[in-house]
């Protein structure tokens, strides 16, 4: 019930204000990962190592995430394009000693292309980017409340939506600003 709530607010905080707030958002990102990551090397050693490896693994995402900020929003837009084409190949995560799992490459592949061009473009999407995790938290947290699923998915859609317009017009609007800015001549002396 917390977490969905988390979800939501955070859904909608990233949909709507996510250019203004996604370096703190991508520290918290860069935690949770971090010790998921190292929550599971951990595990192979016992409980006790697992959690220690987890709370290292937070600090040191967490420290990643907030110094290559633009990296890791950019790695999260390819992390989320490669899990969307490993699940869509039908990938389920077994995996046999010699054989090559053909979903897993793709979604490899499709998470270093993504990865590439979201880097090269990302202060032009940064706004689209945020709004569609802001969408995809909301729906996620609307559906651990216990909202239908295809209520849950049309309410992260059009949250979406309307944060990446609000988004997008907040970061033209600011380029201009800029621009005239720097395109007006300094004062004569």
């Amino acid at each position: 019930m917390i977490i969905g709530i988390v979800l939501v607010i955070v859904g909608l905080a990233l949909a709507f204000w996510g250019h203004g707030i996604w370096s703190s958002v991508m520290s918290l990102i860069g935690a949770l990962l971090g010790s998921a990551v190292g929550f599971l090397f951990g595990a192979a050693f016992g409980v006790g190592a697992a959690l220690i490896l987890a709370l290292v693994g937070a600090i040191i995402g967490s420290i990643l995430f907030t110094k290559l900020v633009k990296v890791a929003l950019a790695f999260l837009v390819g992390l989320l394009a490669g899990a969307g084409v490993y699940g869509l190949l039908g990938g389920q995560a077994r995996f046999t000693s010699g054989q090559i799992d053909t979903p897993l490459i793709a979604a490899l592949l499709v998470l270093i292309v993504v990865f590439g061009i979201a880097y090269y473009f990302i202060d032009d999407i940064i706004g689209i980017v945020t709004a569609a995790i802001g969408g995809l938290l909301l729906a996620l947290g609307l559906y651990l409340l216990g909202v239908d699923t295809l209520t849950a998915a049309l309410a992260g859609l059009g949250v979406f939506v309307l944060g990446a317009a609000m988004q997008t017009s907040t970061i033209r609007r600011r380029k201009r600003a800029r621009a005239a800015a720097s395109a007006t001549p300094p004062p004569p002396p």
